[in-house]
């Protein structure tokens, strides 16, 4: 009887194991609704894009003709492009593992028991990419954001992401002749490329082993009972180049109304140095899913 008890406890539980079973969801918050989980989304597309803005019309600021003779307030950088990647990725697994141990009625030395256990392991992965593309001519006629359009969030959607850390120091190395500023961003290679990656990685686990002692029979004395593992990575990669000439779609201008034309891409170089970005994130995660107990 206590033998088929714990059995059927086995069977039960690998049943109703249910993380990793559904669609996560990106926010941490479980409950929230669904206008909350759309405005999480719009603050990160926002930090993200007022993170490249900002940076963007703060180097022409602080880069006036001036103090840059050479550059003539950054000219070559005037017919450069921008690539916004965003890759966010929830994987959720969960892992059940019951275990018991009968010990049938014998005389006090018998050696004999009956060990059962089982394990049951569910993952669930979600990955969601975001992309935009923009002139620098574009950005440089912008103003900063408002401070308050800047969430105070953790990981992504903090601040500062440090890119205007990264462009001042590149621009001052071109100034100072360590490297070559590109004299026709329309060359056949194309080959110039400014790339700056942020990445954060945030790992939830919890562990649930509720223990029973019988009179002739224990469960789940050994190992873990439940764990649930919550892994979250957010990885942004930003890639200003010179744009590819030979993509180009119109749109619509913001301020008169009318349709033009404008480069859609950037140029092989730099194109080629996002997409590597791309890859090597996704490989990364696939690996460190792979790995994970």
């Amino acid at each position: 009887m206590v033998a088929r008890n714990l059995l059927a406890l086995v069977v039960v539980s690998g049943c109703v194991a249910g993380c990793g079973t559904y669609v996560p969801e990106i926010q941490e918050n479980l409950s929230a609704s669904e206008s909350e989980r759309s405005a999480f989304i719009q603050a990160i597309v926002r930090n993200v894009r007022c993170e490249v803005q900002d940076a963007v019309v703060r180097l022409y600021q602080e880069n006036p003709p001036s103090i840059d003779p050479y550059n003539r307030n950054l000219k070559w950088f005037d017919s450069w492009a921008v690539q916004i990647s965003l890759q966010l990725t929830i994987d959720e697994k969960g892992i059940l593992n019951p275990t018991g141990n009968w010990l049938p009625p014998s005389p006090a030395n018998s050696i004999f028991n009956l060990a059962a256990g089982a394990t049951v392991s569910t993952e669930a992965q979600r990955v969601d990419k975001i992309g935009a593309f923009f002139l620098v001519s574009e950005l440089k006629k912008l103003r900063a954001c408002p401070p308050q359009d800047r969430n105070r969030g953790p990981f992504i959607l903090q601040s500062d992401l440090k890119l205007f850390q990264w462009l001042k120091a590149t621009m001052i190395s071109i100034d100072n002749g360590d490297t070559p500023a590109p004299a026709d961003s329309g060359g056949p290679l194309q080959s110039n490329v400014l790339s700056h990656e942020v990445k954060f990685d945030i790992v939830s686990t919890g562990t649930l082993n509720p223990g029973w002692v019988l009179t002739m029979g224990s469960i789940n004395q050994n190992g873990t009972f439940l764990s649930a593992t919550r892994d979250r990575t957010q990885d942004l990669t930003i890639t200003f180049g010179p744009p590819d000439p030979k993509w180009a779609e119109f749109v619509i201008d913001p301020v008169s109304g009318k349709r033009r034309l404008r480069p859609a891409a950037l140029g092989p170089a730099a194109s080629n140095a996002a997409l590597a970005s791309e890859i090597g994130a996704s490989i990364t995660n696939a690996v460190r899913s792979g790995a994970r107990p």
